[in-house]
């Protein structure tokens, strides 16, 4: 009778936590536009520390995962944003942002899990006029930060961020950090 029950909660375990997993592939739902190139180097503006006056607070556990309605110009100032908790659930920067002329984005970040040492970030590069992901970039496992520049964009169209922590099915691996998007 042990082993029946043994065997099913197994079985149970096996069923509801194996379909929990999520890959890379299936977070890009194949909307990758192949006209724009993303580089990625170490040499990350952010800070390790959050910022003491952040242009936004990103927080996974109080606010809407909506795409943003806002514009921020990139021409007047860098966009410095607090990651207060990233999860599975995509998290939008709270205003859109413009290319520079030369179609380019660039967003630095410093990461640091929140739980478990290794947890990755994917960051998605969102149109928002035409409602489409056109880039995304998997962060090395936190800590970790980098420079990644997004080339290719159209010049006349608005882009937003969003971010979401690579979930282990076998426990909550979010992470917090820092991010300066700028031109």
């Amino acid at each position: 009778m042990k082993n029946k029950i043994l065997t099913i909660l197994l079985l149970l375990f096996v069923v509801f936590v194996g379909n929990t997993k999520i890959n890379a592939m299936e977070l890009d739902n194949n909307s990758i536009d192949e006209n724009i190139t993303i580089e990625v180097t170490s040499n990350s503006r952010a800070p390790k520390e959050f910022f003491t006056n952040p242009s936004d607070v990103l927080n996974g556990k109080l606010r809407e995962k909506n795409v943003p309605t806002l514009h921020w110009d990139l021409n007047s100032s860098q966009y410095n944003g607090n990651l207060v908790e990233v999860r599975s659930s995509l998290l939008y920067t709270n205003y859109y942002f413009s290319p520079n002329s030369n179609g380019e984005l660039k967003i630095d970040y410093w990461i640091s899990p929140i739980n478990a040492n290794g947890t990755k970030m994917i960051i998605k590069l969102y149109n928002v006029s035409t409602g489409k992901f056109v880039g995304t970039h998997t962060t090395g496992g936190a800590p970790t930060g980098a420079c990644v520049t997004f080339r290719g964009l159209n010049t006349s169209q608005h882009y937003a961020f969003a971010f979401q922590a690579i979930r282990d099915p076998l426990a909550y691996n979010g992470v917090e950090g820092t991010i300066v998007v700028y031109h």
